[in-house]
């Protein structure tokens, strides 16, 4: 090379890079700096690209366009709020307590967005001088006067350890992987000594233990410390690990937080962001995330999540208090398990990561209602597109399944077209939880709530919560218009069995802690139907007894048609009115295949009510953040009132979707189903069509139902299919340290069982034990040949 040429090529390049400094400046952007990278670099920057979506996005894009427009807006309002007057005693006057947590956290997430929005390309405010200098000089004061290593703390009204130790440096550190290089590193060294000084190690449980593996490891990156970083990673194993008691996930697919609430839909998701962001930043590094046990992350999202969800929703019943927050309603929420998701698609073994992405090209489809792009970070969105646009990856078809999740009470039935939730509790698991100043009205969420999901994709989104009647709550048995406190039952017995994973049945011995009303109920999930058994109905707690069948958001008119017995009822809000001689009825909707019908095996007297309702978000959450703007929608409730202090009151009704009213009239003519039994002792219900039986038992005493016979409390199902017997047995008391022995009026040549059942006798009647010792409600399946 000619050494002259290269002498002035370096010169130019040197003008060059001069003169893009003072461009940059001319024009209020700071110049990008240079730095040695070394492995800590690298995981910075790669960490930063994660959150601004790297230098290479398409502003073109009006999805992009739209969220950088945003990101833009939100950020200029909190820079044009901030105070930078001298001599100043706060940021944000409505977040200037000192010592107040909550307010603390409020003011680095606002610098941490107004961070975002000056280091991702395409912002209106992208490399502002002025922007970052109000950013550091905020980072500063906040620094000096109220986050620290020398900030102590006691627990008050204002002061919350998950601020100090997980909200707050969480904020901080992203913040400070924006602005690396805008600070000096003193700087740095004196912000992330208050992350030290509050949390140092990898601790807790749960999801507080995946966001404290977050906090420690970003700040390892940003102070260069290998060992913080490691310890970090390390500090998943636990994680990773399936519960037996208490937080985290369960190898039947539920998930708990605060040792008795199902969070699968709430603190899981904050899980497993932490984890899914984690292992997808360190993979590739040093630091890699190499436990075997990493692979329960994967069945995480085959067992947990992907049940759980129907077209970019994920289901309310395991959503906790968080159904109260106005900003985060069920496709909001859905949508950040598709987020986690398709990071996991950039480190999981490829066979999975494209069923992953298959599940994702599905629910980002088929969500009509909420844009997946509309909610989405700025980095998710350029990977979607990528996704979406890869015409070699096929959607994944919807689900055909039923799933009892033992650990936490709840159960699914997924058919394609909708799919059914049921919330459960016991003395396991919390009727529902209501902490700071949120679901305010929890008081019946899982008390057996029925939720169907089906083409009305803003059933349980558009403001259901604030406005639904919280005391008539579809599928509960309740004491009408009164509140229950929060509890864990005197009982044991919730649960289930399943059979093929198709078909279910659950019940639920319910009690209250503060009202006398007790109940057997049961659930049966077909192939078209779900059929609701209640029976040894008892009360003295003199107010009428009601058992919800239906409570469902109408469309916006409150007009549905709405058929019982053939006649049409005119669809006026403010009607009310007791039916008698109730055979079966229908609601209908503009909406293909959200017509619902109803049938009543026992002709019934039903109370009816069409109404508006008016309510706000602040009367369920208090918190600032929710809004109290009235809101009105209109709903249809159906009930059966079993009336005061009822000594051995029963129901039974079919609820039955995507039903027109001519082919309800029809099935109420011919119905697939005959109940068998609805007992205090057993509840059976046989689905003809099907050759399938059902049945609950209630006591440990020998019960007999459509030849059947069971010695103890179980949940069972058969169904004869092509000269086989299929059986499936549980014990949902998970409290049997024994045996159940089941005796079946068949007999057979061979069978196929699982491990805990012995077979004692194959003719002339089917007679085997069952060992559901310490089998925490799991289904033991068998096969027999008939003879």
């Amino acid at each position: 090379m000619n050494i002259a040429n290269e002498k002035s090529n370096r010169i130019k390049m040197s003008y060059m890079f001069l003169c893009l400094i003072l461009l940059f400046t001319s024009i209020g952007i700071t110049a990008p700096k240079t730095y040695a990278a070394d492995a800590f670099d690298q995981l910075r920057e790669k960490h930063r690209a994660m959150l601004t979506g790297g230098n290479n996005l398409s502003t073109s894009d009006p999805d992009l366009a739209q969220a950088l427009s945003k990101l833009s807006l939100t950020a200029d309002s909190y820079w044009k709020s901030m105070s930078t007057v001298t001599g100043r005693t706060y940021l944000w006057k409505d977040a200037s307590g000192v010592g107040n947590s909550a307010q603390i956290r409020t003011s680095y997430e606002r610098l941490k967005v107004m961070a975002l929005a000056y280091s991702t390309v395409g912002t209106s405010v992208y490399g502002n001088a002025n922007l970052q200098s109000d950013i550091v000089n905020g980072l500063d004061y906040m620094y000096s006067t109220r986050y620290n290593e020398n900030v102590t703390t006691t627990p008050s009204g204002t002061s919350n350890w998950w601020d100090w130790q997980i909200g707050i440096p969480l904020q901080l550190n992203d913040a400070v992987v924006l602005m690396y290089d805008d600070l000096s590193s003193t700087q740095i060294t004196n912000y992330m000594s208050g992350v030290e000084h509050f949390s140092p190690t990898v601790t807790l449980t749960g999801a507080n233990r995946a966001w404290k593996a977050m906090v420690v490891a970003i700040r390892g990156i940003l102070v260069k410390d290998s060992a913080k970083i490691e310890s970090a990673r390390d500090g998943l194993s636990a994680i990773f690990q399936y519960a037996v008691t208490g937080d985290g996930f369960y190898t039947d697919g539920s998930f708990i937080q605060h040792a008795n609430i199902p969070y699968t839909g709430g603190y899981g998701i904050d899980l497993l962001s932490s984890v899914s962001t984690l292992m997808t930043l360190l993979h590739g590094s040093n630091w890699q995330v190499t436990d075997p046990l990493q692979s329960n992350v994967w069945d995480w999202v085959y067992n947990s999540y992907q049940p759980l969800m129907y077209n970019g929703a994920i289901m309310d019943m395991v959503r906790g208090r968080e159904i109260s927050r106005s900003y985060q309603q069920d496709h909001v929420a859905g949508h950040r398990v598709m987020n986690s998701i398709l990071l996991l698609t950039e480190v999981a073994p490829e066979a999975k990561a494209q069923d992953f992405r298959r599940m994702l090209k599905a629910w980002m489809t088929n969500d009509t209602y909420l844009s997946y792009y509309q909610d989405a970070p700025i980095p998710i969105i350029v990977r979607a597109k990528a996704l979406m646009n890869d015409t070699s990856i096929a959607p994944a078809s919807n689900l055909i399944l039923y799933k009892q999740f033992s650990a936490m009470d709840r159960a699914i039935q997924q058919q394609g077209n909708y799919t059914w939730g049921l919330a459960m509790y016991s003395n396991r698991i919390a009727s529902y939880e209501a902490i700071n100043s949120e679901n305010g009205k929890a008081w019946y969420t899982s008390t057996g709530m029925t939720s169907l999901y089906n083409s009305d994709l803003a059933q349980y989104s558009d403001d259901y919560w604030p406005t639904v009647d919280a005391y008539r709550l579809p599928g509960t048995t309740v004491v009408s218009q009164q509140p229950a406190t929060r509890h864990t039952s005197v009982n044991t017995w919730t649960g289930g069995t399943s059979l093929n994973d198709q078909y279910g049945i659950s019940g639920m011995d319910l009690q209250y802690s503060d009202h006398t009303l007790k109940a057997r109920k049961s659930w049966f999930m077909f192939d078209d139907e779900l059929v609701a058994l209640g029976a040894g109905i008892q009360s003295t707690d003199n107010a009428p007894i009601e058992t919800i069948v239906e409570n469902r958001k109408l469309n916006a008119q409150g007009n549905n048609s709405f058929t019982v017995n053939g006649q049409v009822y005119a669809p006026t809000l403010g009607w009310n009115e007791s039916l008698t001689n109730v055979n079966w009825a229908h609601l209908g909707s503009n909406l293909p295949g959200a017509s619902i019908g109803y049938y009543f095996p026992v002709a019934t007297t039903l109370q009816a009510k069409r109404e508006a309702r008016t309510g706000n978000w602040k009367q369920i959450n208090s918190r600032p953040e929710s809004p109290a703007t009235a809101i009105t929608r209109n709903y249809m409730t159906l009930w059966m009132n079993q009336g005061s202090n009822p000594i051995d009151a029963s129901y039974q009704y079919v609820v039955l979707p995507g039903k027109s009213a001519a082919q309800m009239a029809s099935y109420a003519a011919q119905p697939d189903i005959e109940v068998r039994a609805n007992s205090s002792a057993v509840q059976a219900v046989k689905e003809k069509t099907l050759n399938l039986l059902g049945a609950n038992f209630w006591t440990d005493t020998i019960q007999t139902v459509d030849g059947l016979t069971v010695n103890k409390k179980a949940s069972v199902m058969i169904q004869e299919k092509a000269n086989k017997l299929y059986v499936s047995v549980s014990d949902p008391t998970q409290s049997n340290t024994g045996t159940i022995r089941v005796q079946i009026n068949r007999a057979a040549v061979k069978s196929i069982v699982d491990t805990g059942i012995t077979v004692d006798s194959s003719s002339p009647t089917i007679q085997f034990t069952v060992n559901v010792n310490k089998a925490k409600g799991k289904t033991f399946k068998a096969i027999f040949d008939l003879q």
